[in-house]
């Protein structure tokens, strides 16, 4: 066998070599092959995330009151003093209220110094309610007669309506004075009290605690924390919102009037 012949037969042996050595070889390329596995599954009995959508227009808050509203939760409401809260639970539980749910607002002081020219004096709060319950500090200053017919006091009116139709509440010296007020609050009759008396002992210049709450077609008077009457009030009328008002009852040509200072005002606002 000439050279050339066993050349070339030791080139095809070492290519045959190389290729069989190159197929039991795993060559990397820079890929990475990932390994086989089964899909992920979550473990029985846990069930699958649920995604929450949250709105993307929140909206617009309701328009501010009248009065300013203090902070208020669910089952009563949070007072400096406390004595809100409690008065609420109480007032609840009692049948009161018809619900323990509201909202508390804070009303402006109120004077009245000089001698009214009108026997009824009112001035607007701005602040709506229905069912409530109010709370005030009342200085009063009398003069002249406080009996009925001719009796003069400070107080408030509610649920007063576009046509000047609403109730009256006012502290006397002597009495809680509860009414009926028309033709733009100038004709007023009294209602008689269906529990208590509604007999007081305010003496003048000094501070009384004044409470006035009321649920549907029942007003209830309370002077230093103890109720003195309960008032039937109309059951098919004057039912509804209406707004509250600072009241003065005189008669200045009678020769008797009141001068009034009415403070920490507070009204808790009953709803479901």
């Amino acid at each position: 066998m000439n050279k050339n012949c066993s050349y070339r037969i030791g080139v095809v042996i070492s290519v045959y070599m190389l290729v069989t050595l190159a197929c039991g070889l795993q060559i990397d390329l820079g890929q990475t092959i990932a390994p086989t596995q089964a899909p992920f599954q979550l473990p029985t009995g846990i069930p699958p995330a649920t995604a929450v959508i949250l709105p993307t227009n929140s909206p617009e808050p309701p328009a501010p009151p009248a009065a300013t509203p203090l902070p208020a939760t669910e089952a009563g409401v949070t007072d400096e003093s406390g004595n809100v809260a409690a008065d609420v639970q109480d007032y609840f539980e009692k049948g009161y209220l018809p619900y323990k749910n509201g909202q508390l607002y804070e009303l402006d002081d109120f004077a009245k110094t000089t001698p009214s020219l009108e026997i009824f004096d009112f001035t607007r709060t701005r602040q709506q309610a229905q069912d409530f319950a109010l709370w005030a500090d009342i200085e009063l200053n009398s003069t002249g007669s406080t009996k009925y017919p001719d009796y003069t006091g400070c107080g408030f009116a509610y649920r007063v309506q576009n046509n000047s139709d609403g109730y009256t509440a006012i502290l006397t010296n002597d009495y809680v004075r509860m009414g009926y007020c028309k033709g733009g609050m100038r004709q007023c009759e009294l209602f008689g009290t269906t529990f208590g008396t509604g007999e007081v002992n305010v003496r003048n210049k000094a501070s009384t605690q004044f409470s006035l709450v009321v649920n549907k077609d029942r007003a209830y008077a309370l002077v230093d924390g103890i109720q003195v009457g309960q008032y039937s009030l109309f059951t098919t009328k004057l039912m509804g919102m209406g707004e509250i008002y600072y009241a003065v009852v005189s008669n200045l040509n009678g020769g008797y009037w009141s001068s009034c200072q009415v403070s920490n005002v507070r009204v808790w606002e009953s709803f479901p």
